[in-house]
């Protein structure tokens, strides 16, 4: 994911600047507008509380309504209770209100929540006043956007003469000034730069100027993107695992095993002697928040750390694929485990393979592979592996096994198998593994040529 963060004062223009840089790069960017979650949490308040803000009706609020956000034909737009609100959240009181309820711990958590999400599964521009230091802390390009306070009380005040709105623009500088206060000096998030924010003042440029700006920093960052990223996909057997190993080799490339992290975090909670019968929603959501992962490279060799512990030598136990195949399906765990694969892929060149890199870990990858062959084919490679093993088994157990696994990953809720409309199939019904490598090295030295 490419991610872009615009803090700035109230005026300065990012919400224009936001739309603008979405516009310019294109569909595969998304923008989130962070003002209109909390005027959509002030609406929601005003409609239950009034306009007298109090923190403990704020977290009734949040228990009690459900707040999400939507894109409808590519406009977000704001879902209290199924409700769309966005069209009652632009008022000057909405947006004081939202300022005021914006700084309760219990309103910004709900927040964060929301903006994370969004941040993790979209390229994206995203606006606000903490976005570069809390919200996207990871973002490849930081904007802060500042002006002249009365540069950017005037554009506040033509704004609502613009809308019809009786006004004065001393009391839009006063109204400019408290906010700037309020933002500026909270206690949680203040609007501030952050050491790495390209700080720029548009007191002097037209807002379209700005755009043309900060578009150029940003193409100039993306140029300057150092890492590729493969996703191969596939069915079971059909040789995507080799095909990853030998493509890494050949290109100098990490491959990351996801499989691997799923098994470190089993091991982690068999090492915390957490009882299995205690599996559940709420339990794992806290076990998920007490570990920290960490994947380094040793000799070449992926190594899983989870709470500075190293567990890559007990990962291949029959007892921790048995629990791993509890914990993996919870919702925490797969959420953590998506962020540790694109945070990787964010740093590293890499390949990495499954059954929904492409279309749900790296929709973004530069390369993305669909592996495939006769399930005949599969199903024979699988039976003698198995008699490699000493295993006692029959071709048609082998193939009835393989035809489930299928199914289970065509259908399965969570990152289902599924080819994507950019993926290139390689077919290995009638080639060797060897011959697919090569068929993905030509496709990608092909693309690197035009």
């Amino acid at each position: 994911m490419f991610k872009i963060a615009i803090d700035g004062f109230m005026g300065s223009g990012k919400s224009t600047l936001a739309k603008g840089l979405c516009r310019r790069l294109g569909d595969s960017f998304k923008m989130l507008d962070t003002g209109a979650i909390f005027r959509a949490f002030a609406y929601a308040y005003k409609a239950v509380y009034g306009t007298d803000v109090i923190e403990n009706n704020a977290k009734n609020l949040l228990e009690n309504n459900k707040i999400e956000i939507k894109f409808i034909d590519d406009v977000q737009n704001v879902f209290v209770n199924k409700e769309n609100v966005t069209p009652f959240i632009r008022t000057e009181e909405i947006s004081q209100m939202a300022s005021k309820i914006s700084v309760f711990p219990c309103v910004r958590e709900k927040y964060l929540e929301i903006a994370k999400d969004f941040s993790n599964s979209h390229n994206c521009v995203m606006e606000g006043r903490d976005i570069g230091s809390v919200v996207m802390p990871d973002a490849d390009v930081k904007i802060f956007l500042t002006a002249d306070e009365n540069k950017r009380a005037t554009r506040r005040y033509e704004e609502a003469l613009a809308k019809g709105l009786d006004v004065k623009f001393e009391d839009v500088l006063k109204d400019l000034r408290e906010r700037d206060e309020r933002d500026s000096t909270r206690a949680v998030a203040p609007l501030k730069p952050v050491k790495d924010s390209l700080i720029v003042d548009n007191s002097d440029m037209t807002l379209e100027e700005t755009i043309d700006f900060c578009y150029n920093l940003v193409i100039k960052k993306m140029q300057e993107k150092k890492f590729i990223s493969i996703a191969i996909d596939g069915y079971v057997c059909s040789g995507k695992s080799t095909i990853a190993k030998e493509l890494a080799r050949r290109l100098n490339f990490h491959v990351f095993d996801t499989g691997a992290v799923y098994r470190g975090i089993a091991c982690a909670f068999r090492y915390l002697h957490y009882d299995e019968s205690e599996i559940n929603d709420k339990f794992i959501s806290s076990f998920a928040k007490q570990i920290f992962v960490e994947i380094k490279f040793i000799k070449g060799l992926q190594h899983i750390l989870v709470n500075g512990i190293d567990y890559t030598n007990h990962l291949r136990t029959e007892e921790i694929s048995v629990l791993t195949a509890k914990l993996s399906p919870f919702v925490p765990i797969r959420e953590k485990v998506l962020k540790i694969q694109r945070d990787f892929a964010k740093n590293n060149n890499t390949v990495m393979e499954g059954r929904d890199i492409g279309s749900e870990v790296l929709p973004d990858a530069d390369f993305k592979f669909f592996v495939t062959a006769d399930e005949n084919v599969r199903a024979d490679r699988r039976y003698k592996q198995q008699l490699a093993l000493g295993n006692d088994v029959t071709f048609e157990k082998v193939l009835d096994d393989l035809r489930d696994r299928d199914y289970k990953d065509i259908h399965r809720d969570h990152g289902a198998i599924k080819k994507m409309p950019d993926a290139y199939v390689i077919d290995t019904t009638n080639q060797t593994l060897d011959e697919s490598v090569e068929q993905c090295l030509d496709i990608i030295n092909s693309k690197i040529k035009k």
